[in-house]
């Protein structure tokens, strides 16, 4: 099928490795545009002819600054707006340049909405322009929906069918506007009025929904929670897990030596992404973390859904004191489990609520009962997300129930052998098999039922199992690791697009 697909990736954001900083860090925000540029390099993979479109933005979210893209422009005369090409592995990518994309989800409603109405203008009129004709143009999250009335309108476009594609329940991703805002959309008002505008606000979600030929869902609990959110668009909706790109976020030690690995193996090369890992915490906040012992690590976007403050407030002390310890916590005295806790994140621009935490995070970092094993920075970036996947012992991932589509934080552990605890929801749910020390069964833990003194308990687990591997030769944590690292094959990116074409491209195409 590949050889006779012709297929349009639209996000408005993607991760791009090939891209220095701040250019790189720019033009992603979270676990959508991370999965962007991993589905582009897996449609490479896989031998799908593809092109991405995506804005280039002109400032770093993260702090400010200016960025110049060192590509040749080509100008869309339509519009005051220029594009550039490059690739991102492998796929050719169409990036829109253009000053009302100043900085990614910028924070003013009105410029937000410019933003997507610019892009949703041009590209109809860049692939005119390109002179491509694809047989599916895939839409990812509420952003792109602004396309559609131009795709749906140009006649050498009108014979492409629609995915679109949800990846969240969350509201951040539901995009939705003042409906008096409706005439500056520039479309026909007769027409998309009534596909636009739901009970006085302009609902994308909704929009992309009602003139999408396929939406899905990025797991099977997201698509059914999708299902009862928009129950009129049920029978278009399915699920399909995310996946990640195993060549961009495996270990290059581990990628080197993978074909021999043992579980010897791995954890030899586990500790030399470990120090790598903690040679990068010491460079950046001057604490030097303990190699011999355990390191949990999430490195997020820091939204109230995630849920890291509230859970882990608790017993933090209890986490970070030594074995020899009892702490007192809300839920009575609990043993120190030495462990040590790196966390990284920033908040929106004006998400007053998480920055309490992380104002919070930051006090813990000076804690003497917490004795220097807790770290927190306010980054975000792809040297930090890759090399925190591959050197943290475990990884920490704890959305409230129901709330996330399926993460992808923890799936990058996964890939390079290191377990995760997290939420019984979202995608983790069909991959994660509770971890059995009886029987040396299973790949990870799950928080359930889902609070604090749950966390704690697994966490002692993970204390129990590492520290008797240490002190007493029990090989039960590397097979908790080697099981995960073999569980970490299936969730490469590639298996993802295979679900695609199974369940969606090649059904779109026998529709045409």
């Amino acid at each position: 099928m590949n050889d006779r697909l012709n297929l349009v990736f639209l996000s408005m954001e993607m991760i791009i490795p090939e891209f220095p900083e701040p250019a790189r860090g720019a033009n992603f925000r979270g676990g959508l545009g991370i999965l962007a540029g991993d589905i582009a390099s897996g449609l490479k993979q896989t031998g799908i002819k593809a092109i991405g479109i995506i804005p280039l933005y002109g400032r770093s979210w993260v702090d400010g600054r200016e960025i110049s893209y060192e590509l040749p422009p080509q100008k869309i005369s339509e519009l005051d707006l220029s594009y550039v090409q490059f690739e991102r592995g492998g796929t050719v990518i169409y990036g829109l340049v253009s000053s009302v994309f100043n900085y990614l989800y910028v924070d003013d409603r009105w410029q937000r909405l410019q933003q997507e109405i610019t892009f949703g203008k041009a590209v109809p009129l860049l692939l005119k322009k390109l002179g491509i004709k694809p047989d599916i143009i895939w839409l990812n999250e509420s952003h792109t929906a602004l396309s559609l009335p131009g795709l749906e309108q140009d006649p050498n476009l009108d014979k492409a069918k629609i995915l679109f594609t949800v990846h969240t329940p969350d509201s951040a991703g539901m995009e939705r506007f003042d409906g008096q805002w409706f005439d500056e959309l520039g479309i026909d008002r007769e027409r998309y009025y009534p596909v636009f505008v739901n009970n006085g606000s302009i609902d994308l979600t909704r929009a992309g929904m009602t003139l999408a030929d396929q939406v899905n869902a990025v797991s099977q609990e997201h698509c059914k929670i999708t299902q009862d959110l928009f129950p009129e668009y049920a029978s278009k909706i399915i699920g399909i897990r995310n996946g990640s790109d195993r060549e961009a976020w495996l270990s290059p030690k581990l990628k080197k030596e993978e074909g021999s690995t043992s579980p010897s193996q791995l954890w030899i090369i586990h500790k030399e992404d470990k120090r790598n890992l903690l040679d990068l915490v010491v460079n950046q906040s001057g604490v030097m973390l303990d190699m011999q012992k355990p390191l949990g690590v999430w490195v997020r976007r820091i939204v109230p859904y995630k849920n890291q403050y509230p859970l882990f407030d608790p017993i933090i002390e209890a986490i970070c004191s030594g074995r020899d310890k009892i702490i007192e916590t809300p839920f009575g005295g609990l043993a120190g489990l030495e462990m040590q806790m790196f966390c990284a994140g920033l908040p929106g621009f004006d998400d007053n609520y998480c920055r309490a935490w992380v104002s919070e995070f930051m006090r813990w970092m000076e804690d003497s009962r917490l004795q220097g094993n807790f770290v927190f920075l306010p980054d975000y970036s792809f040297e930090l997300l890759k090399k925190s996947a591959a050197g943290c012992d475990f990884w920490l991932s704890c959305p409230w129930p129901g709330q996330e589509g399926c993460g992808t934080s923890d799936q990058r552990a996964v890939l390079n052998g290191n377990p995760t605890i997290t939420t019984r929801t979202g995608g983790a749910m069909e991959y994660i098999h509770e971890f059995d020390p009886e029987t040396g069964e299973g790949n990870g833990f799950f928080i359930e039922p889902y609070d604090s003194i749950t966390l704690y308990r697994k966490l002692k687990i993970i204390s129990d199992l590492y520290y008797a591997w240490l002190e007493s030769g029990n090989t039960l944590w590397l097979k908790l690791r080697m099981n995960a690292f073999q569980t970490g094959k299936s969730l490469d990116i590639t298996t993802m697009i295979g679900e695609y074409q199974r369940k969606s491209f090649e059904l779109l195409l026998k529709s045409s």
